[in-house]
């Protein structure tokens, strides 16, 4: 189907065994204005040569593939992906995961029709690699609310490869994909800065397979003091952004209570004294939301078998 150009970008790494499924489920799209731009970042095994493989037996013109001669991490990444981007709408998916058929025409038609909207997402399921068993995953979110306030009380419940975007949105404040410091927070600041000044809509379609696997990013992610992450991405975002406090209103000193408590239950015994210094900054925050959070956190860890 013809239409605006859609540009997807794919950043890969170490993904030898997914990245040509992942390729092959973009160009199996029934949209015909795409292209697909992969950039490897300077993996260890061969995902470059596969990509490269994928490219020479598609269509002329519908995939680019480029190769980082040293490792730039994943919002370089795709930073660099989107310089070599042509077209109006962007479409992201990592090499490990999968679209499914027909995601792609219903997202362009909405963004169409829609010009208010700068993003659209949707439903995912997330399985096991080696199992193929569906994993519970995702974060719920009130629809009804304004999507920045989300955001910010809720983390980043956008699934990213689920979605489309405008490429004015991205462009119109001119964060793009920026590195946080934290393995791939640089989506999660753009859709921060996305619900600045367009509405984030969402299709209960199921459009996309994300892949559990130990070499993941979220593992990655997962694996380090989120809480922590977040407060500073989040200040990163009002410091560009001042505008923003005004609509998140008495809620970001509530998210700000929160994450700090989480931080200093991720530090607990292992740094006590940054642990009792985030918990009294939560506490200095939102009282009530603070001492609310510490009773969170005391009844899960209670509700863990003991070793």
């Amino acid at each position: 189907m013809s239409g605006p150009l859609v540009s997807v970008l794919m950043a890969a790494l170490n993904h030898e065994r997914f990245a040509g499924d992942a390729v092959s489920s973009v160009l199996a799209q029934d949209y015909d204005a795409l292209e697909l731009i992969a950039i490897d970042d300077c993996s260890d095994d061969a995902t470059a040569e596969l990509l490269q493989e994928c490219a020479e037996a598609a269509p002329r013109g519908r995939m680019r593939v480029v190769r980082h001669d040293r490792r730039r991490g994943i919002a370089a990444t795709r930073a660099h992906a989107l310089t070599l981007a042509c077209g109006d709408f962007v479409g992201l998916l990592d090499s490990d995961d999968l679209w499914l058929p027909g995601k792609l025409q219903p997202q362009v038609e909405l963004l169409l029709a829609e010009p208010d909207v700068g993003l659209t997402h949707a439903a995912f399921d997330a399985f096991a690699s080696d199992s193929g068993e569906r994993v519970p995953w995702g974060v719920a979110w009130d629809l009804g609310a304004d999507q920045l306030v989300e955001l910010v009380r809720r983390g980043c419940f956008v699934m990213t490869g689920t979605t489309l975007i405008r490429r004015a949105a991205i462009e119109r404040r001119g964060v793009g994909f920026t590195s946080s410091g934290y393995p791939s927070y640089d989506d999660y600041l753009l859709f921060l800065t996305l619900a600045l000044d367009y509405r984030l809509e969402y299709e209960p379609r199921t459009v996309m397979r994300y892949r559990r696997h130990t070499g993941n990013l979220t593992s990655t992610l997962l694996a380090g003091n989120i809480a922590q992450a977040r407060l500073e991405l989040l200040g990163d975002f009002v410091r560009r952004f001042p505008e923003a406090r005004a609509r998140l209103g008495g809620e970001w000193r509530k998210a700000l209570a929160r994450l700090y408590v989480s931080a200093a239950a991720h530090d607990g015994i292992r740094d006590p004294r940054r642990a009792a210094r985030s918990l009294l900054w939560g506490i200095r925050q939102h009282p009530a939301e603070a001492l609310d959070e510490v009773a969170r956190h005391t009844r899960a860890r209670l509700a863990r078998p003991s070793a």
